[in-house]
């Protein structure tokens, strides 16, 4: 049995916490590529890609990319939404996560976009 020294320790924690932040950043890739995917189908599709958003978004939600597929995914919940009432709480929500997004990181285009 060898003692570890302070760095070597540190290493190890360093390895294991950059091991935990790449398999964020997959989850997030893969989370991304299939809301892009849903952005594209049909209106049951797009219901379902703001309903993903919001339950990753505790998760999540700390991301520009991920932060404008959400603005992105109520604007298309709002022009499929039948009702007024519907639509102005979409739009409402919207607004605001791009007004997060925007704080977030204000040089993201997209997050301008949406």
């Amino acid at each position: 049995m060898t003692a570890l020294t302070d760095s070597e320790e540190e290493e190890e924690r360093s390895d294991a916490e950059q091991r935990d932040e790449e398999q964020l950043v997959d989850r997030l890739s893969i989370l991304l590529e299939r809301i892009d995917g849903l952005h594209q189908g049909t209106e049951s599709d797009k219901r379902e890609s703001l309903n993903i958003l919001l339950e990753q978004r505790e998760e999540f939600g700390q991301n520009s990319p991920f932060l404008w597929r959400l603005i992105r995914a109520y604007c298309d919940v709002h022009d499929v939404s039948f009702t007024l009432e519907e639509k102005k709480t979409h739009a409402e929500a919207g607004k605001k996560v791009g007004e997060e997004a925007v704080s977030l990181n204000p040089t993201c285009a997209e997050s301008h976009q949406w």
